[in-house]
């Protein structure tokens, strides 16, 4: 299955869609059996908490409602309310050969404010730094856990996306500059964990410009899709709608400027079309003061 959530054009409100080929299929009135939640809120994606029990409703409502043409829409993130961003660190073959494992180096972290969809484009706040692409699978739990092993991690898993973990490079700390609004791009859809036999090898391929930046393949990884459920999970509680990005290979990693155009697609998750924007710059008191006053 594949679940998008969508507008009809700009300004439109958020709608959830199943996608069946090229067209996308209104589904959002399965919100409405949704448990109403006060609070104190549940921890966790509500949508995704209960996907299990959507998944028919959803089939349903597809079949008996019309379909848009992917393309006469515009996508968002497919994740409404995640609860945090984990970002795999060091987690390719290249690092692991330079003396680096991903479970030494741990996770890097990405503010939630940082989602957005393939139709929200990225925009560069600070287009006097530099911006660079990396491209990897985006893990989307499905079910609350802690300690989970390697083993049984996959069954806490929803499903995947394509993400886009845009980072700002310079001196700040590396989770300040993945925090940036539009900065963790993800979709074009949620692909349900069922359609994927292995997603542990799948093969990928971002172009800027039509220029391919990254070629690429998820059996790269050093910790794969359960592995990395297992490492984040070893220290922190996992809710329905966190999202785990897998980590990029230093190899492909590369710059973006206004104007851009990134085309990122992922054997069995699809593709996506993000254009890159140019932001304000920066507008922080930091900007014109004197090199004494930086250290005083």
């Amino acid at each position: 299955m594949k679940i998008c959530r969508y507008r009809t054009g700009a300004g439109e409100p958020v709608r959830v869609g199943l996608v069946r080929g090229e067209h996308v299929h209104d589904v959002t009135a399965v919100t409405d059996t949704l448990p109403d939640v006060r609070w104190p809120y549940p921890p966790g994606d509500q949508f995704i908490a209960h996907l299990d029990r959507l998944r028919p409703l959803m089939e349903d409502l597809a079949d008996r409602t019309p379909g848009l043409p992917l393309g006469a829409v515009l996508l968002a993130n497919p994740v409404a309310n995640p609860g945090k961003f984990v970002c795999g660190a060091g987690n390719f073959e290249e690092v692991l050969a330079a003396g680096g494992h991903p479970r030494r180096l741990g996770l890097l972290f990405k503010m939630t404010s940082a989602a957005a969809g393939s139709s929200d484009g990225v925009t560069l706040r600070w287009p006097e730094r530099t911006t660079f692409h990396e491209m990897e699978i985006a893990i989307v739990i499905g079910r609350t856990g802690t300690e989970i092993p390697a083993a049984c991690a996959l069954d806490h898993v929803a499903g995947y996306c394509i993400g886009l973990d845009m980072t700002m490079q310079g001196p700040e700390f590396p989770s300040f500059g993945k925090s940036f609004d539009s900065y963790g791009v993800m979709g074009p859809w949620l692909t349900t964990r069922d359609e994927i036999a292995d997603p542990d090898a799948l093969a990928f391929r971002l172009a800027v410009n039509g220029e391919d930046r990254q070629v690429d393949s998820t059996r790269r990884l050093v910790l794969g899709i359960a592995d990395l459920v297992e490492h984040a999970a070893s220290v922190m509680t996992l809710h329905p709608g966190d999202v785990i990005f897998s980590g990029t290979p230093p190899r492909s990693v590369g710059p973006v400027v206004p104007g851009d155009v990134m085309d990122a697609w992922m054997e069995g998750l699809g593709a996506m079309r993000v254009q890159v924007v140019a932001g304000p710059g920066r507008k922080t008191p930091l900007d014109g003061m004197e090199p004494a006053a930086l250290t005083s």
